[in-house]
Parts: C-alpha cells; structure tokens; sequence
C-alpha cells in the first residue's frame, strides 16, 4: 500500500494548474497507485475523489468515485472508481445544483457551491486510452471539483456564502435529517 500524505492549505502547490500527461509508464502508474491507496485510507472523513496535485503532484491525474445505490439495499452503496487522466468537460448542462461540498485538502472546512447538474468529459484512462463519461447529480459536482484541482481552483473560491466548520455542517445535517 503506497498511502502518501494529503496536503492542506495554506500549500501553494493547491493553487497551481497541472501539467498535462503525455506518458504513461511507471511514473504515472505510482501515482495512480498513491491516489488510490491514499483515497482508500481517508476516513473521517471519506472522500469521493483525490486529485495529483493534493498529493504534491501536480500532473492532470485524478481518481473520482460514483456512488450507485442498489434499490434493494438503499444503506450500502456500489463504488465505482474511475482514473481520470488529462480530463476535460467536453459538454455541460444550462441546470445547476447547489450542494455543500468539502475537500481532503480543506479540513474543517464545508460551503455550497452551485455546480453544473450533467457534464459530459473526455479523458485518457491508465493505459492511455481515450474514455467518455457522462455524470449528473452529486458525481458531475465531485468530476468538476476534481478538475477545479487540476486547474489549481479550489472549492473556496466559489462557494455561495460563508464556510461551516465540521461541527456546524453535522449540526445543519442532524436537522435536515430531522
């Protein structure tokens, strides 16, 4: 297991925009395997996606994860996990959503954020291979944070009001819970 720290603001490498995969050989393959071990081993909280560049690699690599609920058993979902190479938003919706969103690389730290409801990208995968996704709902916005890292964006920068901390955003999620 190639577990690597993530970093956290104030690092400036967060802010810078990535470099563009052009080989994919064993280099690329350890990073692909760190961001995978790293974003298997982040608990409390989880994350749905890691970016190159939260790990200190600041190459277009990025692994997303698509939560899919089984109608039998709405408690556990399926994880589909993508490696996304080089990807860029080909289409996207006019609709948006605005949904709380955190980042491994802000602790602490949860703002709305009004993202595109459905994008279509176009990526490589591990092997090079050029791979179309289309996303909607709560994947389009982890797809389109991810590719904000690669972009040296992050979420802060387009959140719709203040930030709550961890204790807050539980206490707003307790009360729409009821």
């Amino acid at each position: 297991m190639s577990v690597v720290p993530i970093i956290t603001i104030p690092d400036k490498r967060l802010l810078q925009p990535c470099e563009k995969v052009t080989d994919f050989g064993s280099g690329t393959q350890k990073v692909i395997r760190n961001l995978k071990d790293t974003l298997q081993n982040a608990k409390n909280p989880e994350g749905a996606g890691l970016a190159a560049p939260q790990i200190g690699v600041l190459k277009r690599i990025t692994i997303v994860r698509n939560y899919v609920f089984n109608p039998a058993d709405k408690e556990t979902p399926i994880v589909q996990e993508f490696v996304l190479i080089n990807p860029k938003i080909i289409s996207q919706s006019k609709d948006t959503i605005v949904e709380y969103e955190g980042c491994l690389s802000v602790p602490n730290s949860y703002g709305k954020v009004e993202r595109n409801k459905k994008v279509k990208i176009k990526a490589q995968d591990e092997s090079g291979e050029t791979i179309r996704l289309t996303a909607s709902g709560f994947f389009s916005a982890v797809i389109q944070h991810e590719i904000d890292h690669l972009n040296g964006v992050l979420f802060t920068s387009k959140t719709i009001g203040g930030l709550l901390t961890e204790k807050e955003f539980d206490q707003f999620l307790d009360v729409v819970a009821g």
